[in-house]
């Protein structure tokens, strides 16, 4: 009677972890999962309107992302974005569709 019930409280306790494990990953969007947000001038934009507009930008990165322009002037391309601390290609690669340069090279110039 004591195996069956260590044995059922086993199932137990791994369901629950496998049904855990899984709504975590479910919060977490996929790799390759799209992402919406609304584009945002790289070289205007505040702290603030980067976090609520380009997905997976946190407030910590996107200070890192105004003190670096502060630092060093306008990015003039988008993968000038590589040399802040905490980007890596595959962010770059999933938000790049939310990033403009206006300024650069005229109102319309995404470059």
């Amino acid at each position: 009677m004591a195996a069956t019930r260590l044995k059922w409280t086993m199932v137990f306790v791994a369901a629950v972890a496998f049904l855990s494990a899984g709504s975590l990953l479910a919060a977490t969007p996929a790799k390759d999962a799209p992402v919406k947000g609304k584009t945002v001038n790289i070289n205007k934009a505040n702290e603030d309107e980067l976090v609520k507009s380009v997905p997976l930008i946190s407030p910590e990165l996107a200070k890192k992302i105004v003190k670096y322009r502060k630092d060093n002037g306008n990015f003039q391309t988008l993968e000038e974005l590589l040399q802040v601390e905490g980007f890596n290609r595959d962010l770059l690669r999933r938000i790049k569709p939310f990033l403009l340069l206006e300024g650069i090279g005229g109102k319309d110039c995404t470059c």
